[in-house]
């Protein structure tokens, strides 16, 4: 990836994060309209990475956008979002099936991402919890060599829908996210044991847990 397009990524990432935020803290109610030129303005970028912006929040289920009419903010679809999670759960416990034996590249990517959790938690920092969680089912996934599970996990936007879910739990003064630190170092443990039937059981919990923070909008 050449220098330009990595800049470019990561603009649109700063990007959809802040617009996510707005949404998630009511900044931007439901019905709000998202017009490209006022935000190319603010970021003082092109409309390019916005648009790129605005479409992953749209397939993330945040926004919607109608021809003539723009877009705009859907707001989060707790309901949408449990669904979701379903699809997730059934495909990661899939990937712990067919990434067994589990790698040394899989076993140290797990390891590292969850010692930087833990290190996150330590150091109030959610969002940086949020990235190293998400990257380390992204790896669990990826382990599993099914080309179609990573495909549907970057079509799905689990990098938004992720971030959605999380920070409704880091909300809570951290609590949540050391009950979640703790789960994903038993899955960890698991994982470093090679017990594929015990890494799927701490999967579960773990969803089982993030289902519960779903059930009701706060």
């Amino acid at each position: 990836m050449s220098e330009s397009a990595s800049s470019g990524k990561c603009t649109r990432r700063r990007i959809r994060d802040v617009l996510v935020a707005r949404i998630l803290d009511g900044t931007y109610p439901a019905g709000t309209r998202l017009k490209e030129l006022v935000l190319a303005r603010e970021f003082d970028v092109s409309q390019a990475p916005i648009r790129e912006a605005l479409r992953e929040l749209e397939g993330s289920g945040l926004v919607t956008s109608e021809r003539y009419h723009g877009t705009r903010v859907r707001g989060a679809d707790y309901r949408e979002l449990r669904e979701s999670y379903e699809l997730r759960l059934m495909m990661e416990e899939r990937a712990l099936e067919l990434a067994a034996p589990f790698s040394p590249e899989l076993v140290e990517a797990v390891a590292a991402r969850t010692r930087a959790m833990a290190s996150a938690v330590e150091a109030k920092d959610p969002e940086r919890y949020i990235d190293e969680a998400l990257a380390c089912h992204r790896s669990i996934v990826a382990a599993s060599g099914n080309r179609s599970f990573l495909t549907v996990w970057d079509f799905m936007h689990w990098s938004v829908r992720g971030r959605v879910v999380l920070r409704r739990i880091a909300s809570d003064d951290g609590r949540g996210l050391k009950a979640l630190l703790d789960l994903h170092r038993a899955l960890n443990a698991r994982i470093r044991a090679g017990d594929v039937a015990g890494a799927a059981e701490k999967i579960r919990a773990l969803f089982r847990r993030i289902g519960a923070a779903l059930e009701e909008p706060a």
